[in-house]
């Protein structure tokens, strides 16, 4: 399956061993995100310096590993300009819409614990627990 991951997924697999990042790393996933999402938790490392007790070093390298591992595709913004006036119609938040853009232009479903991204009905969208179920292994 493939889908599109937001900040808040990347951010839970990162601060937590746990069911998020089993997913994350599940080679039964593929995973695509938009390349500001990574500029965005590098960005905020210090901020999880605290959540997490990791060393910035330490969280650096996790950030590198999970991205590596789970073979995650980052797609440049770039790519996606041809896709935000459509996504900006679909998503029920207008900060979310690069995740919608990306989500088209993949022709894929978005992952994400957000209940407003459900609120529309042209991509589908689906929590940890959606994918917890449908791989049955976490």
């Amino acid at each position: 399956m493939e889908v599109i991951i937001d900040a808040n997924i990347f951010v839970a697999a990162l601060l937590k061993k746990g069911a998020t990042r089993k997913l994350l790393l599940n080679d039964e996933l593929v995973l695509y995100t938009p390349e500001y999402v990574i500029e965005e938790i590098f960005d905020h490392l210090q901020e999880f310096e605290t959540k997490s007790h990791l060393s910035r070093i330490s969280l650096e390298e996790l950030v590198k590993v999970l991205i590596i591992e789970s073979k995650m595709n980052i797609i440049p913004k770039d790519e996606l300009r041809p896709f935000i006036k459509k996504a900006d119609e679909i998503t029920p938040d207008p900060d979310d819409v690069m995740y919608f853009a990306a989500a088209l232009k993949q022709n894929i479903g978005i992952w994400s614990n957000d209940k407003e991204m459900k609120k529309q009905k042209v991509i589908n969208v689906y929590s940890t627990n959606d994918l917890v179920k449908l791989y049955e292994f976490v």
